[in-house]
């Protein structure tokens, strides 16, 4: 992937425990070396979705960022894994993020 390609991302929301969920799309400037946090970070400094709506910032948790932690566990494409560690150049696109469903 070049550096002029956006990164299509499906982010799955809701406004809160008891609401009912969606699903937004954002598409996110491709950078080299980027992972699920980086994406993360760009679509909470700019949330607006794919088709130009703007949105309520994305949140989520992290700590570490160096693998150790877990805070930012999440289910990337289907698979539960560290979100610091899913590179974005490994991962099928969209790119498809969903809080784990225990907590």
């Amino acid at each position: 992937m070049n550096e002029n390609q956006n990164v299509a991302v499906v982010v799955k929301r809701q406004d809160g425990p008891d609401e009912v969920f969606r699903w937004e799309e954002f598409s996110v400037p491709y950078q080299p070396g980027m992972n699920v946090i980086s994406l993360l970070q760009a679509i909470r400094l700019n949330p607006v979705t794919r088709d130009g709506k703007p949105t309520i910032p994305v949140t989520w948790d992290c700590n570490c960022l160096e693998e150790v932690c877990g805070a930012c566990t999440m289910i990337v494409n289907g698979r539960v894994c560290q979100s610091c560690a899913a590179l974005v150049d490994r991962l099928p696109r969209p790119i498809v993020l969903e809080p784990m469903t225990k907590f």
